[in-house]
């Protein structure tokens, strides 16, 4: 039978003649799919027990004036009745006595869990192991004393643990290492070994590492909530009964584009920010995976069945070990194969667990209470300490941004043949006369991003240089523009788009395109709005290999000091991350992440940086921010939004909205900004909605600037009024109470925020923005 398996496997492998440098697939289908084994099923029951029985049998590895790391004592165990050591530790906070568990010292006692999910529950560890000609994943727990062993081996500043997991043959090193202020977990892939199989046996890939996922887990009497980064932020209280909902797992810095759906999957607003935070009243826990992030989950749940289907609620980062795919073999209408990487590359993974207290709030208000805005302060500490994010934010500061878009390809009948002909839509004199129109109208404070302006970018061809399109007016227009900028002291940004793209310009889709895991190419597909299938009548594009970008980011540099540029924006990359997995090109996500940040320091010793809704590496090398969501994904399971993203960042980098115009409320958008201490940011440009059926502006039919101007500039007006008074201050509380947000700054500064009323009070004085806004503007909703 196994001789026919491997058969089998072999066959379907080279049936596919797939072009990259190694991968392991199988199929899963509900019928195949192969249940996580009950490995405890036979283990014995276990009574409660109290902390104190369980410090008994521990002892301290490490210690510092303000941490103590408790680890199970080998020498306690009673060996006569064969006792293993459990995989238990506790983190004690040495100011208020505050324990944080690695595990609930009661998991094994769980009403609601199978005994397999008690012992992923009571580990540190839980492995996701692919087999190839079973077409099955299992996961294996470290927590299960009967198919794991655990060896422990002192360290300077704590303990490393081996966990050896029997059943699959792997092995994974892990350090616990006691530093200043914090917990720090590492785990060096290059050490996890393998079982690669034998002429009988099967090789087992480890394909995913879940790091402490019940660390810190609330019991089902608890109260308090998850702090999770999701868009602009949101919060999952404990045992909030939402049984029915999906578990929340989504990666960090968002899904790997290489690996291109079928049909479009739902509008998510993303991960941007690799932490979450856990707040227990007087206790909390920022949670930070400070390296190997760059392919990595974040998950949480919540207690009861069809949840953590256990009486607990947990947050925790997944690590991905191999990154996968999947193919389709005969047709998309047969069931496909999920593909992995064959080789596991090497990379430290690293996670920080920094427990809070109420000495470490920031709210002055006398509160005993941790809450999300002391997760955002401590994870803020980090950022300027720890990644040397630079303060941007100036005093007295409020900006209008305002995007411009300048061409694109539109088809056109020549000689009775349809061609695709480069088309302006603002070209340069549009641009001009709009950033005049709303200089005029009282936009004192402008910052301009200039989009699709060179002749590589209207075509959608890799844009490597600084040079003005000939189609928009050329460079004797484009010098008027940037003139009359420069003199009224205006910050512009020139827009460089270099991720998905057409072969041109030196740049080819047969030697330039990311790779799958799975072998084929990776293409950008546009999808039809009603059925999410790809849209078949515009050409498919390819996706820019992350290894061409030290040479193009050092040929953009160049050319860019070279036109006298001041400012760049990297458009969407700053906020997209994927690898390439062909032979010859391979980059890894974090390899990716080290070319984006690399490429931005070189650009920053010339020119300001502007990044849109940016990953978090992106920040040490971002001067301005723009398209920060005022909201999260809307999962099921999340029980309100926050501004987290905003909390962090006020009083250090400048940021604004997302199109304020482009949203379906402008109104309530503008009052949430304000609410957040975010600038506004409009799309404009020179043409009508008409002028742009059929072309890829068309989803800017809302941006003609001759309907927005004069408005923009009154919502502008509105929201300086209040920001320039908190530019440089950091928000200390941020609360929200039916439709009543009341934000307090660290100078002393609180607004009250009313929805419904369309009214901001800051001070003794109350703004109403239909004072404001012109006569006939849709009312608030």
């Amino acid at each position: 039978m196994q001789k026919m398996k491997r058969i089998t496997a072999l066959l379907l492998s080279a049936a596919m003649l797939l072009p990259a440098a190694g991968f392991s697939a199988y199929a899963e289908t509900e019928s195949e799919q192969e249940a996580v084994t009950d490995t405890a099923a036979e283990a014995p029951e276990y009574a409660p027990r109290s902390e104190d029985e369980v410090f008994a049998k521990m002892r301290i590895a490490a210690e510092n004036d303000r941490l103590a790391l408790w680890v199970w004592d080998t020498e306690k165990l009673d060996t006569d009745n064969d006792e293993k050591p459990e995989d238990l530790f506790a983190l004690v906070n040495k100011e208020n006595g505050y324990v944080w568990w690695s595990s609930p010292v009661n998991a094994r006692c769980d009403s609601i869990a199978t005994p397999a999910i008690r012992s992923k529950l009571a580990s540190c560890m839980v492995l996701t192991d692919a087999q190839i000609s079973r077409r099955s994943k299992t996961e294996f727990s470290s927590g299960d004393l009967l198919k794991t062993v655990i060896i422990q081996k002192p360290v300077k500043d704590g303990i490393r643990i081996t966990y050896n997991f029997r059943k699959c043959g792997i092995k994974v090193p892990v350090s616990y290492l006691l530093r200043e202020d914090h917990l720090e977990v590492r785990i060096d892939t290059g050490d996890i070994t393998e079982k690669h199989g034998t002429d009988d046996d099967e090789p087992q890939l480890a394909q995913a590492l879940a790091v402490l996922n019940g660390f810190g887990a609330a019991d089902s009497t608890e109260e308090g909530y998850f702090v999770i980064p999701d868009g602009s932020g949101a919060v999952i209280r404990f045992n909030n009964k939402k049984n029915t909902a999906e578990p929340y797992c989504q990666m960090i810095y968002g899904t790997d584009i290489t690996a291109v759906p079928k049909t479009k999957g739902p509008v998510v607003k993303g991960v941007s920010l690799p932490m979450y935070g856990i707040c227990k009243g007087e206790n909390a826990l920022l949670a930070v995976a400070s390296e190997g992030e760059g392919n990595c989950q974040l998950c949480a749940d919540v207690s009861g069945k069809g949840q953590s289907n256990t009486e607990y609620n947990r947050c925790y980062f997944k690590f991905i070990l191999r990154s996968s795919d999947q193919f389709y073999l005969g047709g998309d209408q047969m069931q496909p194969l999920d593909v992995y990487e064959t080789k596991m590359q090497p990379r430290s993974i690293a996670v920080r667990y920094y427990p809070l207290t109420v000495s470490d709030s920031i709210n002055a208000d006398g509160s005993e209470l941790l809450d999300y805005t002391d997760i955002a302060a401590r994870y803020r500490q980090y950022l300027l300490e720890e990644q040397q994010v630079q303060v941007r934010s100036e005093p007295d500061d409020a900006r209008l941004h305002v995007d411009l878009y300048g061409g694109c390809m539109k088809q056109r009948n020549l000689l009775g043949f349809p061609v695709f002909m480069k088309t302006a839509v603002t070209d340069y004199d549009d641009m001009l006369q709009i950033v005049q129109n709303l200089r005029e109208a009282g936009a004192d404070r402008l910052q301009i991003s200039l989009n699709r302006w060179t002749d590589a970018g209207i075509r959608g061809r890799i844009d490597s240089k600084a040079k003005p399109s000939d189609t928009l007016g050329g460079r004797s227009a484009f010098r008027k523009l940037t003139a009359y900028l420069d003199a009224e002291d205006i910050d512009w940004y020139a827009a460089f788009s270099n991720t998905a793209f057409y072969s041109g310009n030196g740049y080819w889709a047969l030697t330039d395109t990311a790779v799958r895991v799975s072998g084929a190419f990776a293409r950008i597909v546009d999808y039809e709005s009603a059925y999410g299938v790809p849209y078949g009548k515009k050409k498919t594009m390819s996706l820019l290999s992350p290894a061409a970008f030290p040479k193009l980011f050092e040929k953009l540099g160049r050319s860019c000091a070279s036109a006298g540029l001041s400012g760049v924006s990297p458009a969407e990359l700053s906020g997209s991350l994927y690898g390439d997995y062909g032979k010859q090109s391979y980059t890894a996500r974090d390899t990716a992440k080290q070319y984006v940040t690399d490429a931005l320091q070189e650009m920053q010793k010339n020119c300001s940086v502007l990044s849109e809704h940016p990953n978090a590496y992106v920040l040490p090398q971002t001067d301005v921010i723009t398209d920060l969501p005022l909201c999260s994904s809307g999962f099921h399971i999340f029980d309100g939004d926050i501004p987290l993203y905003q909390l962090v960042l006020h009083g250090v980098i400048p940021y604004t909205t997302e199109s304020v115009n482009g949203s379906a409320d402008p109104q309530r958008t503008v009052l949430r900004a304000v609410a957040a201490g975010s600038d506004l940011r409009f799309d404009l440009l020179g043409a009508e909605a008409d002028a742009l059926k059929d072309t890829d502006f068309d989803v800017y039919y809302y941006g003609y600037a001759d309907d927005w101007t004069e408005q923009a500039v009154q919502y502008y007006r509105f929201a300086r009024d209040v920001l320039r008074q908190v530019s440089d201050s950091y928000i200390i509380s941020y609360t929200e109470e039916n439709s009543i947000i009341t934000t307090r700054y660290a100078n002393g500064t609180e607004t009250v925020t009313d929805l419904e009323e369309g009214a901001v009070t800051c001070g003794s004085v109350t703004r109403q923005l239909k004072d404001y806004i012109r006569e006939g503007a849709a009312a608030v909703s």
